[in-house]
């Protein structure tokens, strides 16, 4: 009896590790097979499925329907996202030549939340030495042309008709020189200066990157451009009949319309309670001096 006892715990003894080892075996490779198609796939598990080729591609391509879209006196159709809210403008071209967005950007003006808008949609065909630059600092510019986005080069006034407004491909200069011969008002030292600069940026302390920065920035003025030097009825900045705008469009630009709006959105202020800046005492709405 003994004998055969000690067969029968033996073979139970081996069932039971077989059984424990087809578990863990099993478990272990569910176990695997689970986290591979987890972590493989960032979206499992969690209830969102991966977009439909045809679906995305439809939301983000542009397709052949066209919407209206009314800029004053013009009318463009142009392109429109299917099921999109906003109109989607045909292109925002970069500007290659002017060295300034290196450091800027496309869109320079951040420092007012109330006019970086408004100046950041001129900056689309208005160089910046146009508002910021003096070859002689006491000496305004008072001849302007245009120069192609691409390549910096003088070119003719654009067809704006054909265009979007301020998507023109190219911008508004100052210039220089002769009638017969003239040149965009560039800052050719500058622009080189303040490549070797980028590069050599870590190596300089602070004393002489306030020295270098003063350097690149040596004939921009204090005071730019304002909105009012351009639109006003009486000595408007910019020559707009020159520059290639129609008798309508210069007119309207100087137009006591765009006077008065612009003279508003001058003098524009956020509501007090939109400004964040200084303590206000509790239960008065009253500024603590």
């Amino acid at each position: 009896m003994s004998h055969k006892a000690s067969l029968s715990k033996k073979f139970l003894l081996l069932l039971h590790v077989g059984i424990v080892s087809t578990l863990l075996v099993g478990a272990s490779t569910w176990l695997t097979l689970y986290l591979i198609g987890t972590l493989g796939d960032p979206f499992a598990g969690k209830g969102v499925q991966t977009p439909d080729p045809d679906v995305f591609n439809s939301v983000v391509a542009l397709t052949e329907k066209k919407v209206a879209r009314y800029l004053g006196e013009w009318e463009f159709l142009e392109p429109k996202l299917p099921g999109h809210f906003h109109h989607v403008g045909r292109w925002y071209q970069s500007d290659k030549w002017n060295f300034c967005i290196n450091c800027h950007g496309q869109t320079p003006h951040s420092r007012s939340p109330q006019a970086r808008a408004f100046l950041n949609m001129h900056n689309l065909f208005i160089s910046c030495q146009v508002c910021h630059v003096r070859e002689q600092k006491e000496t305004e510019h008072t001849r302007f042309g245009w120069t192609d986005m691409t390549n910096g080069q003088l070119c003719s006034s654009p067809d704006m008709a054909k265009h979007p407004w301020g998507e023109y491909g190219a911008k508004i200069v100052p210039l220089k020189g002769s009638e017969e011969s003239p040149q965009a008002v560039v800052l050719k030292e500058e622009e080189v200066f303040a490549e070797e600069f980028r590069k050599r940026m870590d190596e300089l302390d602070d004393q002489q990157k306030v020295i270098g920065n003063k350097f690149i920035h040596r004939r921009c003025v204090e005071t730019p451009v304002r909105c009012s030097n351009c639109h006003n009825s009486e000595e408007a900045f910019l020559p707009y009949k020159a520059l290639g705008y129609s008798s309508e469009r210069a007119a309207f630009l100087m137009s006591a319309e765009v006077v008065d709006l612009v003279a508003r959105y001058e003098t524009f202020h956020l509501p007090t309670l939109l400004k964040t800046d200084e303590p206000m005492e509790e239960g008065t709405g009253e500024k603590t001096k």
